[in-house]
């Protein structure tokens, strides 16, 4: 295949992802308020690292792990969707939100990870590095990595002061935070 075949490819499936995470901001999470100062920052580091991952498309030669970047997106957003149907009816709020906790989450991929959207975002930015060669398309995974491991562990923090801490003690015991434990995946 010849690389504006597969960069369309790439690009069409990235923009897919993108733009149903960007959808699920203002169409499926919940809000107190207005939108937290630090998921402001996550949309705006998200916004420069997609149109830096479209103009490298534009510019340069995919590599030749193009087509397992094309599985981390599909992954990806299959993912997301799940999570999506999850938690249609007791969506999660917003990233950095400062809410207490008023349900805990234990189905569909909630049952494996406890952060099954953060993943998801993981696994689509992973996929935009992985489709070049070189050191500098990991820079934005890297950033987007750090924030969501931030995001993630405030959540927890939120849970453990909450009424569910016991609750989520035990479910911490059993669903990786970011990666199924390896005992969920034998008795799921």
């Amino acid at each position: 295949m010849n690389h504006v075949y597969i960069a369309a490819i790439l690009f069409v499936t990235g923009f897919t992802c993108f733009a149903s995470f960007s959808w699920g901001v203002k169409g499926h999470f919940r809000s107190t308020g207005k939108m937290p100062p630090g998921m402001k920052l996550v949309s705006l580091l998200s916004l420069i690292g997609f149109l830096s991952f479209a103009g490298r498309l534009a510019t340069t030669d995919v590599s030749t792990s193009a087509v397992f970047a094309l599985w981390l997106f599909v992954a990806s957003l299959a993912l997301f969707n799940w999570t999506i149907n999850a938690t249609r009816r007791t969506p999660p709020t917003l990233a950095f939100d400062t809410d207490k906790p008023a349900f805990l989450l234990l189905h569909g991929p909630y049952q494996y990870v406890r952060h099954p959207f953060y993943l998801s975002y993981m696994l689509f930015w992973t996929g935009t590095a992985v489709a070049f060669s070189g050191a500098l398309p990991w820079l934005t995974p890297l950033v987007m990595l750090a924030v969501y491991q931030h995001a993630a562990s405030r959540e927890e923090r939120k849970f453990a002061d909450s009424d569910f801490s016991n609750a989520y003690a035990a479910y911490q015991r059993r669903a990786g935070m970011f990666v199924p434990r390896p005992t969920m995946l034998l008795n799921g």
